[in-house]
């Protein structure tokens, strides 16, 4: 049964590292509601986190019971599945996702993590069946003194001038990742964090 349940669940996982290594754009929906559509990203990037920086969900109380952040329409969680409390050591590198959003959107963030969805969805190269992959998590602006270390990275997915204007016109966001929903024509899954940050990796490659 469990071989059985593994080739039937490897079939979206494929079609879902496809998108994200091809998709040039996500869209980023705030659980207040707010969505910025077209901000580029750059997966799996380990980013040097300061010792003042926030680096989970310690200030923003998580969605109401039964209810998950990253599913597109309801979705429910088990006490196992509940995100972990706990916080990197100071200095350490944590995997985020960076996603790169006008200096407004990334302002009204403020400085605490807010719960979100980043959302990918069209046809996976791979094998050109529609996919659809929603990462749920907490996102925050990335600080100042992790700018030059994270849009080096960040530039070898996106290599654009955008990245000499951070500060001004752009900004660079941080998202922890904490669970994911896979969905195709014939198939949801939901994945927990292991699996989500999994989910994302050699999806790193350069786009141009």
């Amino acid at each position: 049964m469990t071989d059985q349940r593994r080739r039937v669940d490897s079939a979206p996982v494929t079609a879902g590292r496809s998108l994200i290594r091809a998709a040039p754009y996500g869209s980023l929906a705030l659980w207040g509601g707010l969505v910025a559509h077209g901000l580029r990203f750059a997966t799996a990037v380990a980013v040097d986190v300061p010792s003042n920086a926030q680096t989970g969900p310690v200030a923003v109380p998580w969605p109401p019971p039964g209810v998950s952040p990253s599913h597109p329409v309801y979705g429910s969680r088990s006490p196992a599945e509940e995100p972990s409390t706990e916080t990197a050591a100071s200095g350490s590198a944590v995997s985020r996702v960076l996603l790169l959003a006008p200096t407004p959107f990334a302002a009204s963030l403020g400085d605490e993590d807010v719960a979100t969805r980043l959302n990918l969805c069209g046809s996976a190269p791979s094998s050109g069946q529609w996919v659809s992959v929603a990462f749920g998590g907490w996102v925050v602006p990335l600080p100042a003194d992790a700018w030059p270390a994270a849009a080096a990275r960040f530039a070898e997915r996106h290599p654009t001038t955008d990245l000499f204007d951070l500060g001004s016109g752009w900004s660079l966001l941080q998202m922890e990742i904490v669970e994911a929903v896979v969905r195709t024509a014939r198939a949801c899954l939901l994945l927990g964090a292991e699996a989500a940050v999994g989910l994302l990796g050699g999806a790193s490659g350069p786009r141009h």
